[in-house]
């Protein structure tokens, strides 16, 4: 058995014996199972494929070894225990799988789109010399930073894009929101749970972010389709920012004394979650007003116990991030060709199947590491 491999079951498999099934050199084999130049795409698809049939399974730990360090950059946003902070949880998850595969992994945060910018500029400066992939987040699609991507991609820097499905730059791997679903599941969920008449009130989140606006405008064209008998009012406001907090739960209280027939309240975004239930709790309406959440959190995990919270519909954001690093694993170090889109299950979390989601770690806030694994 060669150096660096080790096979699987009780046949002491040699790379002769995939060169003599394939018709190929041991040399060609070698090549493809090592990562290396020299052999076509199809053929190294073809061999990994046949080592795998026959039992190998390929030490990417060992072979490592004599491969030098690559790095990989994260650049996320990060928002105090909420949304963009259970993506970083599942990428230090995956991190922690992959420990000895000599990869360094950097950390970079960005609190909005221009320091984004800024550091995906810094890092295709630095180009593939230094960096194999970056994994980032989709804001608003603005041309600088499109531009940034593309250099990434020219440079053949492997980039994952989380929660948009970017068609250019072409050669972008991408982990797409899918708002127009999840506003629909938010639909069917509330027609089925709530009275078949009232008034349903929905958080406005960002309207600068088309992932908000379409969620909302799928959700509404779900309700007309299916002659809903709920209408729609859309509560001003969004920040990410503490200090507005009490500016749009007092907005959410007033919408609520001009309504009285309101009987569901949509979360629509992760911030709005503890300002929709407060909203609610200070106008003694919590007996009568069904409130679905957003994202799966500590927050959220706990006004679901307390039944505060009806339901929560989880974006996925944890597996995002997860998969964003595995993608970038399989590209890098395993030569395995991702597809070009990738989609993150959306869950519906009920009091019944939350334990799932605490005992596999998916809730709890973990903090921010930048570390050579």
């Amino acid at each position: 058995m060669s150096r660096g491999y080790e096979a699987k079951g009780s046949g002491p498999i040699t790379i002769k014996d995939i060169s003599a099934r394939l018709n190929v050199s041991a040399t060609s084999v070698h090549r493809a199972l090592s990562g290396k130049e020299g052999v076509g795409e199809q053929l190294r698809r073809q061999i990994l494929e046949t080592a795998k049939e026959m039992g190998y399974e390929i030490n990417y730990a060992a072979s490592s070894i004599k491969r030098a360090t690559r790095h990989i950059a994260a650049v996320l946003p990060e928002n105090d225990g909420l949304y963009f902070d259970y993506i970083w949880n599942g990428f230090r998850a995956m991190a922690k799988e992959v420990k000895g595969l000599n990869i360094e992994i950097e950390e970079f945060s960005c609190q909005d789109e221009q320091k984004q910018y800024e550091l995906l500029k810094q890092i295709a400066d630095a180009g593939s010399e230094k960096y194999a992939g970056v994994v980032t987040f989709s804001y608003t699609r603005s041309p600088k930073v499109l531009l940034q991507l593309q250099r990434l991609v020219a440079q053949k820097v492997v980039t994952i894009v989380i929660d948009d499905e970017l068609k250019e730059p072409e050669g972008l791997y991408c982990i797409p929101s899918n708002e127009r679903v999840l506003g629909r599941v938010a639909g069917e969920l509330i027609d089925l749970i709530t009275p078949k008449t009232g008034i349903l009130l929905v958080s406005e989140g960002r309207p600068d972010s088309k992932i908000h606006v379409n969620k909302i405008q799928s959700l509404i064209e779900y309700l007309e389709e299916r002659e809903s008998g709920l209408s729609v009012r859309i509560v001003r406001g969004y920040s990410s920012r503490h200090e507005k907090d009490h500016e749009i739960c007092e907005a959410v209280k007033d919408t609520l004394k001009k309504h009285p027939d309101v009987v569901a309240c949509y979360a629509m975004t992760a911030s709005d979650n503890e300002l929709m239930v407060k909203a609610v709790k200070d106008m003694g309406l919590m007996d009568r007003i069904l409130i679905i959440g957003t994202d799966l959190s500590e927050t959220t995990a706990r006004l679901l116990r307390n039944g505060e919270l009806k339901a929560i519909i989880n974006q996925g954001a944890y597996m995002k991030g997860y998969t964003g690093l595995s993608i970038l694993v399989d590209s890098i170090i395993k030569h395995i060709d991702p597809p070009q889109r990738v989609d993150c299950p959306i869950d519906i979390v009920l009091q019944n199947n939350l334990s799932f989601y605490e005992h596999s770690n998916q809730i709890k806030n973990g903090g921010r590491s930048n570390e050579k694994i």
